[in-house]
């Protein structure tokens, strides 16, 4: 029998496999990894009605009614006017709400009319009606002030507090009074808005933010958020008692007539409805992923177990089966709200523009071991082999490099990028270097690492945002102005079309960079890509067909 000479035999195989890495699958099955909610993070809470509830949803810029009979949640207000950090009722049935980015107070009449009805107060966050038909709203982050506003819009806002120490979710008494949480001091206030006259009723909370009345008026329930409880503050003795222990995250809560106490958590994402006789509680509106943005995969991880940047925490997901395994939640951790996250051998590394820092964690242990601000709108992020970190500053259009040090600095790599946010290493190249792109150009570009030199790879994309560099050589992109997910050869910049009519890519808002949530990409041992959907809120596998 002839035997294959075997100098001639590995020659064969080399070049079948050179073959098939030109030839990389162009045909991918998609498959569902965690299906999607109606929300991007749930917060303010208002009865609507005997059987409805308003419901704001601040990162998926929409107001949303939900059933309170079935769970169904429809959407009465869509991006980018609907993004809401609280919402109330008036007077007339006309719906507000409050645009923490935009800074705008926006009304709804009843018949379905949507105006701006004040502007420039970035924070914007919670809001209340007194008996009178006056309204109230207050500033957080940016700035920490109470002011009145005109419900109809043609009026000033007039300032009546300043540094309360964040106020947040508040309600009117009857005896027109205004009681809410200081969250910087963990105290439930009672505010005189028209002396500016403030008493401390109860006090001992961890991050209290919100507070209602029973259906009497004669107590108020109190969320702790960090300590994932409801409690029911007695008046006038202030005295505390323990309702509920929940899951931490909690945002915002309404009372029904019936007492039945409704709870928001950003965290998980969803409503529960709570007896507060019993303590007992059930899920109203149930989501498994919150924020889902930047995402990653271990290339030696033969589970594929996804690490999804969901904004009010950080997950693992397998994979392979949809669980999830492991959540280090934002509010009740250091965890700032990552939006990117990628892998090193020993590191989880995650950055936030939301609040505007980056963080190193230990991929063991999950314990952050360190935090360095940034807050240039910082998107993607890296961490070389010698621990310094490559970050993508998406509103200033810098590549820089962290010292892995507490002490040392940064250093610019490259700049005149326009709006880089995704990254994927090369650095097993002859020249390493890190492949990025820019959603402003829809450009993917090649910046080399000595130097900074830098090199254009594919042009006239329309807002590329996620990139993963796949084991074959190519770059898999999230083309989100497209809702498209391409292969792009770096040699040629030739672009192939893998997936199309993708649920990605919400309006960018004000006050966060370029790319705004990412769609993030990552490719797992098995050459499946992994994408996750800002839209839908969901987590989807692409397997290649053979």
């Amino acid at each position: 029998m002839y035997r294959v000479p075997y100098k001639i035999l590995i020659a064969w195989i080399w070049m079948v496999g050179f073959q098939a890495l030109a030839h990389p699958p162009l045909r991918y099955r998609r498959e569902v990894v965690v299906a999607g909610s109606p929300f991007q993070g749930v917060h303010g809470l208002a009865l609507y009605g005997e059987r409805h509830l308003l419901a704001s949803n601040l990162l998926g810029q929409s107001v949303h009614l939900v059933d309170l009979r079935t769970g169904a949640v429809s959407t009465l207000v869509g991006p980018p006017l609907g993004g809401a950090d609280d919402v109330t009722l008036g007077p007339d049935g006309s719906i507000y709400w409050t645009g923490y980015f935009s800074g705008r107070l926006m009304r709804r009449t009843p018949d379905g009319r949507t105006r701006i009805i004040a502007t420039d107060l970035p924070g914007l966050n919670s809001l209340a009606f007194r008996r009178d038909g006056r309204l109230y709203v207050t500033q957080l982050g940016p700035a920490d002030v109470l002011w009145e506003v005109d419900p109809r819009g043609y009026l000033p806002p007039r300032q009546i507090l300043s540094g309360l120490g964040f106020l947040n979710g508040f309600e009117f008494g009857r005896d027109d009074r205004l009681y809410g949480p200081l969250l910087l001091k963990g105290q439930i206030a009672r505010i005189n808005v028209d002396t500016g006259s403030i008493e401390v009723v109860a006090e001992g909370f961890t991050t209290p933010v919100a507070v209602n009345f029973d259906s009497r008026h004669e107590h108020l329930y109190v969320l702790d958020s960090a300590r994932g409880e409801l409690i029911r503050v007695r008046l006038p003795s202030g005295s505390k008692e323990l309702v509920a222990r929940l899951p931490t995250g909690l945002d915002n809560l309404a009372v029904g007539p019936d007492d039945q106490v409704y709870v928001s958590n950003m965290v998980d994402n969803d409503i529960r409805v709570v007896n507060p006789a019993t303590g007992s509680s059930q899920r109203i509106v149930e989501s498994r992923l919150s924020v889902p943005s930047g995402i990653a995969v271990a290339p030696d991880d033969p589970d594929e177990r996804v690490y999804v940047a969901d904004v009010y925490a950080l997950r693992q997901v397998g994979g392979l089966n949809g669980k999830i395994h492991q959540t280090t939640r934002a509010l009740s951790t250091p965890m700032t709200f990552p939006m990117h996250v990628s892998l090193s051998a020993e590191h989880v590394v995650l950055s936030s523009a939301y609040r505007g820092n980056l963080q190193v964690l230990d991929r063991t242990s999950g314990a952050i071991l360190r935090t360095i601000p940034n807050t240039n709108g910082v998107q993607g992020v890296l961490e070389l082999g010698d621990g310094t970190l490559l970050v993508a500053e998406a509103t200033t259009g810098r590549l820089v490099l962290v010292g892995a040090s507490d002490s040392a600095g940064t250093t610019v790599l490259t700049a005149g990028l326009e709006g880089p946010v995704g990254l994927a290493a090369d650095t097993e190249a002859r020249e390493p270097g890190v492949y990025v792109t820019e959603v402003r150009s829809g450009r993917v570009t090649r910046v080399r690492l000595s130097d900074g030199a830098r090199r254009t790879v594919a042009r006239g994309l329309l807002a590329p945002e996620g990139i993963a560099l796949h084991p074959d050589g190519g770059l898999i992109v999230a083309e989100v102005g497209r809702k498209r997910l391409v292969r792009i050869d770096p040699a040629t910049g030739q672009s192939t079309v893998l997936a199309s009519g993708l649920r990605i890519g919400l309006p960018e808002s004000a006050s966060l960079p370029p790319g705004y949530l990412p769609t993030g990409v990552a490719i797992g041992a098995s050459g499946s890509i992994y994408l996750s959907s800002d839209i839908e809120s969901a987590l989807y596998r692409f397997v290649p067909v053979p």
